[in-house]
């Protein structure tokens, strides 16, 4: 692997883990204001649980706490992925294995 590469993933996986624990500690801060009934209602809102008429109706009603640990939420699973991604780019490349293609591990892309 070219040092510049690895240097490159390294730092990406260093910022990506920062914002993590960042966006990890802000959701638990927001947990604690929102309380944990209303959390689990916002999680079923994000998976879409409900019939649409109710998600509408949810999404009346949510107020900016609700809103941010939503964006939170999401927020920390597209840097989940990523860092996924720079890992598997790491180990290909340490392997030197160019003829893998990562994208169809990519499960974000799948949803």
């Amino acid at each position: 692997m070219d040092p510049d590469d690895r240097a490159f993933l390294e730092e990406m996986a260093r910022t990506l883990d920062a914002s993590m624990r960042e966006l990890e500690q802000e959701a638990e801060r927001l947990t604690e204001v929102i309380g944990e009934e209303r959390v689990v209602e916002l999680a079923a809102y994000l998976r879409k649980e409900f019939e649409p008429v109710d998600l509408e109706e949810m999404r009346r009603g949510l107020d900016y706490d609700d809103r941010r640990l939503l964006s939170i939420w999401i927020r920390l699973e597209r840097n989940r992925s990523h860092r996924v991604a720079a890992g598997r780019r790491t180990m290909i490349l340490d392997a030197g294995r160019e003829d893998i293609d990562i994208t169809s591990f990519d499960k974000s892309k799948n949803k």
